[in-house]
């Protein structure tokens, strides 16, 4: 998006045009490559009866952004029912995707029994198109921790289309919820966000915080748009205006506010939480859904996936 606003700009400097042309003309190359991968995924899914659907990346792009191209994306996200797990794996394994593990034991001997572990453990696999080298997140649930049933719910709602659509309702509150179970560490989550709400209808609106109210996640969704408002101002139009003046703003709210400028200011990139002070059982998770997630799922899940990382 900066090499299109600032190319006719007569300010921009001569490096910092050339460096945003070479990323948008780099940008082009590996969306047409994640394209051809995502082409054959689909056949492959297809042909064996697979349901799947496309999440974030590429549909986002196709659907919220005048210039696609201009909507970088490191990987493909592929949703398929949990049931289907052990064979959309032993599809991939089979046809030569490389299978990269969650294991910090590089010379770990990887079996199915291991990588259906690990998918439970964290949520996706990830496999690599050996031919152009794309990464592709196989994933079986939206979180790692996350309320009773949202996985379910999601998968009935958008009934595993190829690209849901940004105006359902419950992809949009995913796409709201993705960035703020990352605490909004990056920019392009929250042009996302904003270019999303101006697009979506306002019977959409309403459900969409319905769905905050019924997964105890409220605050973050409210925390989130506000803070998407704070970094593009405009995105939130008189209707999601008078909507969020219709919810308490909280000391919770601002504290989560808080939390994700921290996040997106932070000088460790790798590590949105760094800057945070936090207690050893910390997770975004808790942050995300509140006391719909206790106390010990989230210890068990840390320690559970802290182990599954050694052995």
């Amino acid at each position: 998006m900066l090499y299109k606003a600032t190319r006719h700009k007569e300010n921009t400097s001569e490096r910092a045009a050339s460096l945003l042309s070479a990323t948008y003309r780099k940008n082009i190359h590996t969306m047409l490559a994640q394209r051809a991968v995502l082409q054959k995924i689909t056949k492959l899914l297809n042909d064996h009866d697979i349901p799947f659907s496309m999440l974030k990346g590429l549909g986002i792009a196709d659907q919220l952004y005048d210039d696609p191209q201009t909507r970088e994306s490191k990987d493909l996200d592929i949703q398929i029912p949990p049931h289907a797990s052990r064979m959309a794996i032993q599809l991939l394994s089979a046809n030569g995707y490389i299978y990269r593990t969650h294991s910090l034991r590089a010379n770990k001997r990887v079996t199915l029994k291991r990588q259906l572990s690990e998918m439970k453990r964290f949520k996706d696999l990830t496999f690599v198109d050996r031919q152009f080298s794309t990464a592709i997140e196989l994933h079986q649930r939206l979180f790692k921790v996350e309320p009773k049933n949202l996985t379910a719910d999601f998968n009935a709602a958008i009934n595993f289309q190829k690209t849901p659509s940004v105006l359902d309702s419950y992809y949009c509150f995913y796409i709201i919820l993705h960035g703020a179970a990352s605490l909004w560490m990056r920019l392009k989550w929250l042009l996302d966000v904003s270019l999303l709400v101006r697009k979506m209808p306002v019977s959409k609106r309403q459900e969409v915080m319905e769905l905050a109210r019924t997964y105890g996640c409220e605050n973050t969704i409210i925390a989130s748009l506000r803070f998407v408002e704070e970094i593009f101002g405009g995105s939130l139009d008189d209707q999601w205006q008078m909507i969020l003046r219709e919810q308490e703003r909280s000391g919770e709210i601002e504290k989560l506010i808080d939390i994700f400028r921290e996040s997106l200011m932070t000088t460790s990139p790798d590590r949105p939480d760094a800057p945070l002070r936090k207690p050893f059982y910390f997770d975004k998770t808790a942050v995300l859904f509140g006391k719909q997630i206790g106390l010990f799922s989230i210890i068990r899940t840390r320690i559970a996936t802290s182990i599954a990382l050694r052995v």
